[in-house]
């Protein structure tokens, strides 16, 4: 992390709600932890302006760790709460730009340039996870990557902060601290708290039984550790070890494998952040049955939500899939049981699973925004419903979703209500499938309503380049 270098473009965020009668919470900057030297943000309510910490992430250190990964790149961060009234969030720059915009679009938050070096948006709540793009960054020739990234998190307070004298809390205060590893919970710990302004480098894992909730508004980091380090079982967070657990309000930045793994029934997940994805293998959320996963930003580089588990619920979620993997994944063991799954309301702001690969992009069998991967051989998986779902700017391939030869089972009643996709290319290699397998595999009862491409309802497979195979029944289009 480098200083705080001068900055020349100057960018407005309004946030408005209703008259000015509450505030803005800062979080305090950990002593040791060097700002962003892309991007400095200043947030106001009426005439009190301060300063919001801004971080920054690099992809240098793990390009040298995997050969897959693009150096050169980083992202810069800053968090904040409000309540009340206009807050105003002051951007500066590095270049200046003709055009901007906030993402998802559907928060309806227009980015307008008021004149050389200044932009203004107006935010009407909290709980919301914006990427601010500019038209001066699109990456290099043929990469279609943004080189230098900018996320703005407007957080609910806090309530209920635990007692730090309390023998059952584990509480970091803001500063820096250094767990050497993934830090085992014993049965004495039934909270985790990242104050504001804390930055910790390492990891968790449960080893009881009893419930653990993990939470606050500081920084959870690996990002001085070495991708897939042996000192951590696959997640930053590992909660496979007993139920009820939550994970709420932190950000976890630049795994060393899979943001988080919980494998115990009813845990969730709720305004949590996961950014800085660089190498392959950064999953987002794997949950056991009956799991919640809220008002959470996972920006993936492989699978975002494992589909594993029955009962899942995922609501208002946004996305950002990289290079690797699905946005939603139902494949890789050997049996795949699921069944009552609820996912609604998540925006996807970018599929960059082609991006580093030119014009003649060709993909892995398990990239796709819905997908099965690895060899499933046996799947009684049915009554998945997902809605309202968007896909923002061109998405490569929608539905990846056929079985191998020798996969038995079924996968029905599955229901895709009220998808939009900005775009999608129709005359490439690459296609959207759906299909079962000659012994047995049976893909019945799919329905797709009100499925939107290009601002066009889909009414038949080839319109949206579908391939539906022969081990397929009663797979439909339906326009309302």
């Amino acid at each position: 992390m480098a200083p705080t270098a001068p900055c020349l473009v100057l960018i407005i965020l309004v946030l408005a709600f209703q008259p000015i009668y509450g505030n803005v919470i800062i979080y305090p900057s950990p002593q040791g932890v060097n700002p962003s030297n892309k991007f400095q943000v200043f947030v106001s309510q009426g005439n009190h302006r301060q300063a919001s910490v801004t971080y920054i992430a690099t992809s240098d250190i793990r390009a040298k760790q995997a050969p897959h990964v693009t150096a050169g790149r980083s992202v810069s961060w800053t968090s904040f709460a409000f309540t009340g009234g206009p807050v105003t969030v002051e951007i500066h720059a590095p270049t200046d730009f003709k055009n901007c915009i906030v993402r998802p679009k559907s928060y309806g938050y227009a980015c307008k340039r008021m004149g050389p070096k200044k932009a203004q948006i107006t935010v009407s709540e909290t709980s919301r996870m914006m990427s601010i793009e500019f038209d001066n960054d699109y990456g290099t020739t043929n990469d279609d990557d943004i080189k230098d990234k900018l996320l703005v998190f407007a957080d609910p307070p806090e309530t209920n902060v635990p007692d730090e004298h309390d023998s059952s809390v584990l509480y970091y205060k803001a500063g820096v601290h250094n767990l050497n590893g993934q830090l085992h919970l014993d049965s004495k710990i039934k909270t985790v708290y990242l104050a504001p302004g804390a930055w910790v480098e390492g990891g968790f894992i449960t080893s009881g039984q009893h419930p653990v909730t993990i939470r606050g508004r500081g920084i959870l980091s690996t990002q001085t550790y070495k991708w897939h380090d042996h000192r951590f079982a696959y997640g930053m967070v590992t909660m496979d070890k007993g139920n009820h657990h939550v994970l709420e309000g932190i950000t976890m930045v630049d795994p060393e494998e899979f943001y988080f793994q919980g494998l115990g029934d009813h845990n969730t997940v709720r305004n949590v952040k996961m950014i800085a994805p660089w190498a392959f293998n950064s999953d987002g959320v794997g949950m056991g049955h009956d799991g919640v996963v809220l008002d959470t930003f996972i920006w993936a580089n492989d699978d975002a939500f494992k589909v594993y588990t029955s009962r899942m619920v995922v609501e208002r979620c946004v996305v950002w899939l990289a290079q690797n993997g699905a946005v939603f994944q139902m494949g890789w063991t050997h049996t795949r049981d699921v069944h009552n799954v609820s996912i609604k309301n998540v925006d996807v702001i970018h599929v960059d699973l082609c991006n580093f690969h030119g014009s003649n992009c060709k993909l892995a069998a398990n990239a796709a925004v819905f997908n099965i991967g690895g060899h499933v051989r046996q799947f009684k998986v049915s009554d998945i419903v997902m809605s309202n779902i968007r896909v923002e700017g061109s998405c490569p391939r929608l539905i990846y979703y056929t079985m191998k030869d020798d996969v038995t089972g079924s996968v029905s009643n599955i229901h895709f209500d009220n998808w939009t996709v900005d775009s999608q290319p129709m005359h490439d290699s690459l296609h959207n499938e759906i299909n079962g397998s000659a012994h047995g595999g049976m893909m019945s009862n799919w329905t797709f309503t009100n499925l939107k491409v290009g601002g066009h309802c889909i009414t038949g497979p080839k319109q949206a380049d579908f391939l539906v195979g022969s081990h397929t029944s009663n797979i439909k289009f339906i326009c309302h």
